[in-house]
């Protein structure tokens, strides 16, 4: 990574820490979350395995591929 250098007076580098130790964090985490709050998602890696039987490939990436209400949404207008 990178160092960045900024200067802040005393009062300010004492605030900063107290406030980095009441969130668990080191003063380099909380001013990257503080700078960057929404960092999207990493996407996950895709597993793609082939079925024993069939021969077919299949995604076997963990975890749900849709949420429960994504499925509820899509089946809620199925006669």
């Amino acid at each position: 990574m990178t160092a960045i250098t900024i200067k802040v007076s005393p009062a300010e580098a004492r605030t900063l820490r107290a406030q980095a130790r009441a969130s668990n964090r080191t003063v380099s985490a909380y001013l990257r979350t503080v700078v960057f709050p929404a960092r999207a998602p990493r996407p996950r890696k895709r597993v793609i395995k082939n079925h024993p039987v069939s021969g077919l490939p299949f995604d076997a990436t963990p975890g749900p591929a849709v949420s429960f209400d994504e499925v509820k949404a899509a089946l809620a207008d199925f006669p």
